[in-house]
C-alpha cells in the first residue's frame, strides 16, 4: 500500500501531459522487459542482447529431441500468486536419491535451457527435475520477474520435491542467466532446505541495476535517469524494485559448495560479473570456470569436456 501511495504521489508531482508521456514511455519499456506477450523484433533483440544464437539451431533441436524421446513425468504446483506452474521429471536409469533442479533463463523454458546438460546429469545417475518459471513455457502468468518471484516459486518447488520424491533426497541447484540469479539468491537464504547440497551458477548478473546500466551504456543511452524512471514505474506496477534483485549480496551468505561458470565472450551479462559473484561468495568450497570463446549461456556447447569435468569435481563434494 505504501509503495502504491508513493507511486501515485510521484506521478501527480510530474504533472499533466509530461507525466502521462513519461509514464507511457517507461511503462512500455517495463512491459517489453517483463511481459511474456511483448516480443521484440529479432533484429532489435539481437542488438540489445549482443547475442546471435541462430547457429545453435541444430545443436538445440537435436538435444531437445533426445530429451523428449527420453521421456518424463509432468508435475504441477500452484504459486503463491495463484499461477499453475509446470515441472518435468527425467528419471535416471538407476535408482538415485540425487536430483538436479534446473532454473532456466530469461524468455526460455526448462527443457530448452537444459536440453544438452541434462544428458550429462542423467549419465551420472542424477535425476533431472526441470521447471518452467512463471510466464514461461507451459506455466501460467504474464510477467517474469528476473528472479524476484522465481525465488519464491522455486523454494516452493523444493518443498514439493521433498514431499513427492523423499524428505532425504539430495538436490543440486543449477541456474542459467535469470535462473542463475534465482539460484544464487536462493543460496543465501536461511530457510534453504538442507537437501540442497550444491549450486551451479551459469552466466548470472550481480545486480539488476548493474546489468541494465551496462546494456544501456552499450546502446549509447544515458542509463541512470532512465533506469530510475523505469524502476519508479515498475515498482508501482509490480510491487518490487530493481534494487530488490541483488544476487551478489545474497551469495555472501551461501554455505553450500558453488561452481560459477561464465563465457569469456558473453555480450549480454559481462564476464566481470561472475568474478564479483565468485569473490563475494561465502561458501567454504567455491570454484570458477570461464570458458574462452563462449557467448551467453553457450559454455556447455563451446567446451563440453571442460564443463563436464568441472561438474564431476563438484559432484565429489556432495
Amino acid at each position: 500500500m505504501k509503495k502504491t501511495v508513493k507511486f501515485a504521489l510521484g506521478m501527480t508531482a510530474l504533472g499533466g501531459a509530461a507525466a502521462a508521456g513519461a509514464y507511457g514511455m517507461c511503462s512500455l519499456i517495463d512491459e517489453l522487459l517483463f511481459n511474456r506477450n511483448m516480443v521484440l523484433p529479432e533484429s532489435v533483440g539481437r542488438k540489445i542482447s549482443g547475442c546471435d544464437s541462430s547457429h545453435l539451431g541444430d545443436f538445440l533441436q537435436n538435444n531437445l529431441k533426445w530429451l523428449e524421446d527420453y521421456g518424463y513425468e509432468k508435475h504441477y504446483i500452484i504459486s503463491d500468486s495463484g499461477y499453475k506452474l509446470t515441472g518435468y521429471l527425467f528419471k535416471a536409469k538407476q535408482e538415485s536419491d540425487l536430483y538436479l533442479f534446473g532454473a532456466h533463463g530469461y524468455r526460455s523454458y526448462g527443457k530448452k535451457e537444459f536440453a544438452g546438460v541434462a544428458q550429462y546429469y542423467l549419465s551420472r545417475g542424477v535425476n533431472v527435475f526441470l521447471v518452467d518459471h512463471v510466464a514461461s513455457g507451459e506455466s501460467e502468468g504474464t510477467y517474469c520477474t528476473f528472479g524476484y518471484n522465481e525465488v519464491r516459486d522455486c523454494m516452493k518447488w523444493l518443498g514439493y520435491m521433498r514431499s513427492a520424491f523423499g524428505k532425504d533426497i539430495r538436490i543440486i541447484l543449477h541456474g542459467v542467466s535469470m535462473g542463475c540469479a534465482t539460484v544464487t539468491m536462493m543460496s543465501g537464504r536461511e530457510d534453504l532446505p538442507e537437501n540442497v547440497r550444491a549450486v551451479v551458477a551459469d552466466c548470472g548478473f550481480t545486480t539488476a541495476k548493474a546489468l541494465f546500466r551496462y546494456k544501456l551504456g552499450d546502446l549509447g543511452v544515458p542509463p541512470e535517469r532512465l533506469i530510475k524512471a523505469v524502476d519508479f514505474v515498475h515498482t508501482g506496477k509490480m510491487g518490487f524494485s530493481f534494487g530488490d534483485l541483488e544476487p551478489v549480496e545474497c551469495v555472501k551468505n551461501s554455505r553450500v559448495p558453488m561452481l560459477f561458470i561464465h563465457g569469456a565472450e558473453d555480450k549480454l551479462v559481462p564476464c566481470f560479473m561472475v568474478k564479483e559473484l565468485y569473490e563475494a561468495c561465502g561458501s567454504e568450497y567455491k570454484d570458477l570456470l570461464i570458458v574462452e570463446g563462449a557467448d551467453h549461456a553457450q559454455s556447455f556447447k563451446v567446451n563440453r569436456e571442460l564443463f563436464e569435468s568441472k561438474l564431476d569435481e563438484l559432484l565429489k563434494k556432495i
